[in-house]
C-alpha cells in the first residue's frame, strides 16, 4: 500500500525566533520532515517541539550563523547517520527504512558551479518549483531559486513539488510530497484499553481453566504456566475492542490565526508580483501582528491547561504529569559505536549490539589465585539436612500480593500487568494457588519465568554512543514477581531466625534507611575530630556488582546460612535463566544469563545481601554497607596507625573478594582523611592498587568533607535546587496562571525534597551554611506568590505557611531522634548515646530538635 510523506523545506534565517512559524507550518501542512537551513544554533541551542525529533548540525566555528536542522515526526522509524560540516557547507542526514534524507546548507558564497558538477558526477536529480524561492529584499536583486531538493532514484511519478507562501524569512518554504512506503513506529502492544469488558473476560477465563490438572513434574508445571498464560492473553484480546485512530490533530491552528496566514500569503503574492517598498512594509507590518497573534494564542492556551492543572485523580493528576514532562529537547539514541569503525543505526542493530554487551556482562568474575572452588564444590555435594517444608500459598495471600503491587511498574514480555491480574476471577486465584504450591514442593521454578526483557537507560554524563554507557533495567513477568514474594515472606522469616543480615548491612532492610547509615559514618568521624584524631577512609566501589554475582559461591552460602528446604527452589531460580534486549519495537535473539541476581526481581536484593553476608571485620575498624556501597573507617591519634589499621582491613577483605570472585573497581574507589589537622593519612592498597586520595566524597547522596563542615553539600544542593526550579519556572514563576496552591504543592513535591534529603544530619552545620539554603528558598517563595522586592521574608513564610530551614531542622530532628529510639537495630539505637567528649563548639545531631 502507498502512502504519502510530505517533505518541506525552508531557510529560516534563524530557527529559535522563528519557532512559532514553524510550528504552524508543520500543522498546516501535517509536514512529516522538515529540512532547515540557516538555524543559527550554537552548542548551547536548543528547542523542543511536540511529536518530532530534531537533529541539528551547527557551524564549526561555534557561532550563530548557518546551520541546519532536520525535524521528523518521532512516528517515523528512522535513525540518525553522521553528519557533515565544514567552513562552506553543514549537512544532517537521517534515514528512513531504506531510504537516506540528507539535508545541507551553504553559507552566501557563489558556489552553485561546484554544487551543480557535484550533482552530475554522481547522477543525481535537482527538484524545485518552477518559481523563485529567494526574495530578496532589495529591489534591484532579482529573485531566485535558491532552495530546492536533491534526490536519487526517485521516479517523477511519484513526487510532486509546491512552493509555499508561509513564514517570514526572505525565503519561501518548498513542500515535496512523495508516494512511498513509510514504516511507521509500532505502538507498545497491551493486552487490553479503556473499552475492555472485564465481565466478558472473567468468564472467558473461568470456562478455560481446568483447576484438576496433573502437576507432579516439572514439564508439566511449565505447561500449566504456558497454559495460564495463553489462557489470560487471548481472553484480553477476545474482550478488548479494538480502538481506531482519529486522524483529527489535537492541536490543530485556531480559526482565526488560519485567516491570518491567508492574508499574509495575499500579501506575499502581492509583493512578489509588484516588488514594491509600500508592498512591503504592509507585508513586514501584517507578518509582525501574524506573529504577535500567534504568541498570544500559545499564551493563553497555556494559561488554560495551568488553570486546569491538578493533583487530583479526576484530572488523572495531570499536576504530576505536567511537573514531569517538562519541555525539553528531545534525545534519541544516536548510533552505537562497535569495534572497529562501525556502527550500530537501526534499532534492531543496535538492540543485537546492547545484548553482544550484556552477554558478556552476565559473566563471573575469572578465577583468582585466593579462589578455593574445591572447598566450594565439596560443600554443595554434601547431603541435605532435613528441615520443615516451606508453608504453603493461600489464595488470600495471593489476592493480596496482587492488590499491594504498584500499578506503574511496567510488564515483561507476557503483558500481564497488575490490572489484568487484579481482575481475575477466583478460579483463576486459585488456580495460580496450586501451581505455586506444586513449585514450592518440587522445587522448581517454571522456565517461562525466568525470561528477562531487558531495555537500556543511558547513564548521565557518559559518552551516549558508545555501549558501556547504558544501564540494563530487566523487565520480569508480573505473575514470577508474585511467586518471588510468596517466597521472599519465607525466606526473610528464615533470615532473621538464622540472623543472616550482618548489622552493618542497611540496605535493601524495612525500618533502615539511608539517613541512619550516613549518621554512623559521620559520628564515628565527628568523635574522631573532637578527640583530635586522624580518621582514614575507605569507600570502594564493587565492579558490577549485581551482574556478576557467582551463581556457585551464592548457593554455597545459600546452603550454609538457610535452611535446605530454600536451596533446591533457589538453585532453580538462579540456573537457566535467559534474556533479550528490547529496543523500542525491535528485539534481540536469546541469551544465557551465567552470573548476576536479576535485577528488577524482587529476590534479588536479598540474594545479593546473603552473597555479602560473611563480608570480613577487622578489631577496631568501622564497616558501614548500604547495597554494594560499602565504606571502611579507621581512626587514632597518629595518621600512620590510623591507615595501617585500614590497611589491615582491606587486605582481609581482598582475599574474601578473591575468594568469592568480586571484583572492586579501583579507580572509582577513594580515601579520605578526615582530620582538623593538616598532615594527610599514608595511601592505602587494595589488591596491591593505591586507592585515589580525595578531600571529600559523595556517600550516599551527601558530600563529606576532609573537615564535616558540610559546605560542599550545601552548594551542591544550592545548584540542584536552581537547576530544578529552571525547569519548573513555566509553573512556578510570576508569569504562571496555576493557583497558589498547586504552586506550593509543586514546590513541596519537586524543590523541597532536594535540600530536606539527609536535613538530620546536615542541619548540624553553622548558621552561614544553612543561610545559603534560607535565601534560595526565601527566593522561590517570592516568585511563587508573585511578592514585590520590598515584602519581608518573614510575611511570604507566614503567607504561604512554609517553615524556615531551621525550623524544618528542628521538626526533623525531633521525629529521627524518635525513630532512632525505637530502631530495631542496635548500630543505629546507639546513636542516639551521648558523646564521650565535646571539645568543638559545634551542634550535635541529638541535639538539632530542642535548638
Amino acid at each position: 500500500m502507498l502512502n504519502k510523506i510530505k517533505i518541506a523545506t525552508w531557510n529560516t534565517n534563524g530557527l529559535s525566533p522563528n519557532k512559532g512559524e514553524v510550528e504552524v507550518l508543520l500543522k498546516m501542512h501535517d509536514l512529516d520532515i522538515l529540512f532547515i537551513a540557516e538555524t543559527h544554533f550554537t552548542k548551547n541551542s536548543q528547542i523542543y517541539i511536540k511529536n518530532y525529533n530534531i537533529y541539528t548540525t551547527n557551524h564549526p566555528d561555534g557561532t550563530a550563523h548557518g546551520g541546519t536542522a532536520v525535524l521528523i515526526k518521532s512516528t517515523i522509524d528512522h535513525y540518525e547517520l553522521p553528519s557533515y560540516t565544514t567552513e562552506h557547507i553543514q549537512a544532517t542526514s537521517i534515514q528512513i527504512q531504506d531510504r537516506n534524507a540528507h539535508w545541507g546548507s551553504r553559507l552566501s558564497t557563489t558556489r552553485g558551479r561546484q554544487l551543480k558538477k557535484c550533482v552530475d558526477r554522481n547522477h543525481l536529480t535537482t527538484i524545485a518549483t518552477s518559481e523563485p524561492t529567494h526574495w530578496p529584499t532589495d529591489p534591484n536583486k532579482l529573485p531566485d531559486v535558491l532552495d530546492f531538493f536533491i534526490t536519487k532514484g526517485l521516479s517523477r511519478l511519484y513526487y510532486k513539488v509546491d512552493g509555499c507562501l508561509d513564514g517570514s524569512s526572505n525565503h519561501i518554504p518548498v513542500i515535496l510530497t512523495v508516494s512511498t512506503n513509510v514504516l511507521s513506529q509500532q505502538k507498545n502492544h497491551r493486552l487490553y484499553n479503556r473499552h475492555t469488558n472485564w465481565e466478558l473476560f472473567r468468564t472467558l477465563v473461568e470456562d478455560s481453566l481446568q483447576l484438576r490438572v496433573s502437576l507432579k513434574t516439572e514439564d508439566e508445571i511449565d505447561n500449566a504456566v504456558l497454559e495460564f498464560t495463553r489462557t489470560v492473553q487471548e481472553a484480553c484480546w477476545t474482550s478488548s475492542k479494538e480502538v481506531t485512530q482519529n486522524n483529527t490533530r489535537q492541536n490543530s491552528v485556531p480559526q482565526e490565526i488560519r485567516q491570518m496566514i491567508l492574508e499574509k500569503r495575499r500579501l506575499r503574492r502581492v509583493w512578489h508580483t509588484s516588488r514594491h517598498a509600500d508592498d512591503k512594509r504592509a507585508l513586514n507590518a501584517y507578518t509582525k501582528s501574524l506573529k504577535q497573534a500567534m504568541q498570544e494564542t500559545q499564551n493563553a492556551t497555556v494559561e488554560a491547561n495551568l488553570l486546569s492543572l491538578s493533583a487530583t485523580a479526576n484530572t488523572n493528576y495531570s499536576l504530576w504529569k505536567a511537573c514531569k514532562n517538562m519541555d525539553q529537547p528531545t534525545n534519541p539514541k544516536p548510533p552505537l559505536h562497535l569495534n572497529g569503525n562501525t556502527w550500530a543505526r537501526s534499532r534492531q542493530e543496535k538492540a543485537n549490539a546492547f545484548a553482544e554487551h550484556l552477554s558478556k556482562v552476565f559473566v563471573p568474575n575469572k578465577e583468582s589465585l585466593g579462589s578455593n572452588e574445591d572447598e566450594i564444590d565439596e560443600i554443595l555435594q554434601q547431603d541435605f539436612q532435613l528441615d520443615v517444608p516451606l508453608k504453603v500459598a493461600t489464595p488470600g495471600e495471593i489476592r493480596g500480593i496482587i492488590n499491594q503491587l504498584d500499578n506503574k511498574k511496567a510488564p515483561g514480555f507476557d503483558l500481564i500487568d497488575k490490572k489484568v491480574l487484579s481482575e481475575l476471577p477466583r478460579k483463576a486465584i486459585m488456580y495460580l494457588t496450586t501451581v505455586f504450591n506444586c513449585i514450592i514442593r518440587l522445587g522448581y521454578f517454571p522456565a517461562l519465568w525466568k525470561v528477562s526483557q531487558v531495555i537500556m537507560v543511558h547513564k548521565a554524563g557518559k559518552p551516549p554512543h558508545e555501549v558501556s554507557s547504558y544501564r540494563p533495567l530487566s523487565l520480569l513477568p508480573t505473575i514470577s514477581k508474585i511467586l518471588e514474594k510468596v517466597l521472599l515472606r519465607r525466606l526473610s522469616h528464615a533470615m532473621r531466625e538464622n540472623s543472616v543480615t550482618p548489622d552493618h548491612q542497611f540496605g535493601f532492610r524495612p525500618e533502615h534507611a539511608t539517613t541512619e547509615q550516613v549518621h554512623r559514618v559521620c559520628k564515628f568521624i565527628s568523635d574522631g575530630l573532637e578527640r583530635k584524631q586522624y580518621c582514614s577512609t575507605a569507600f570502594l566501589d564493587v565492579q558490577q556488582a549485581f551482574d556478576r554475582v557467582w551463581h556457585k559461591g551464592l548457593l554455597c552460602k545459600i546452603k550454609l546460612l538457610l535452611p535446605h528446604t530454600f536451596y533446591r527452589i533457589l538453585e532453580s531460580y538462579l540456573t537457566n535463566r535467559i534474556f533479550q534486549v528490547k529496543e523500542v519495537d525491535s528485539t534481540s535473539g536469546f541469551y544465557d544469563i551465567l552470573a548476576g541476581v536479576p535485577q528488577g526481581s524482587v529476590l534479588g536484593p536479598v540474594l545479593y545481601t546473603i552473597f555479602t553476608a560473611d563480608l570480613p571485620q577487622t578489631p577496631g575498624v568501622t564497616i558501614a554497607t548500604y547495597a554494594d556501597d560499602t565504606a571502611i573507617l579507621a581512626s587514632s591519634t597518629h595518621a600512620i596507625e590510623a591507615s595501617a589499621a585500614l590497611q589491615r582491613c582491606l587486605n582481609d577483605i581482598n582475599q574474601w573478594f578473591d575468594k568469592w570472585r568480586i571484583k572492586a573497581n579501583v579507580n572509582k574507589s577513594v580515601q579520605v582523611t578526615f582530620t582538623l589537622r593538616r598532615e594527610t593519612c599514608p595511601p592505602v592498597y587494595l589488591g596491591g592498587r593505591q586507592l585515589p586520595h580525595s578531600e571529600s566524597v559523595k556517600y550516599l547522596g551527601m558530600h563529606l568533607d576532609r573537615r564535616l563542615t558540610w559546605q560542599k553539600h550545601i552548594e551542591s544542593k544550592r545548584c540542584e535546587i536552581n537547576l530544578k526550579y529552571k525547569g519548573l519556572y513555566w509553573l512556578l514563576g510570576r508569569n504562571s496562571k496555576l493557583s497558589l496552591d498547586n504552586k506550593l504543592l509543586v514546590y513541596k513535591c519537586a524543590i523541597k525534597p532536594v535540600w530536606t534529603y539527609g536535613i538530620q544530619l546536615w542541619g548540624a552545620t553553622c548558621d552561614s551554611n544553612k543561610n545559603k539554603i534560607q535565601r534560595t528558598q526565601n527566593y522561590i517563595l517570592k516568585q511563587i506568590c508573585n511578592a514585590p522586592w520590598f515584602i519581608r521574608n518573614s510575611e511570604v513564610h507566614k503567607y504561604t505557611n512554609m517553615p524556615t530551614v531551621k525550623e524544618e531542622i528542628g521538626a526533623c530532628a525531633g521525629k529521627y531522634k524518635t525513630r532512632l529510639e525505637k530502631h530495631p537495630n542496635q548500630l543505629a539505637v546507639q546513636l542516639t548515646l551521648p558523646d564521650c567528649v565535646h571539645r568543638l563548639k559545634r551542634h550535635r545531631v541529638m541535639e538539632l530538635g530542642s535548638i
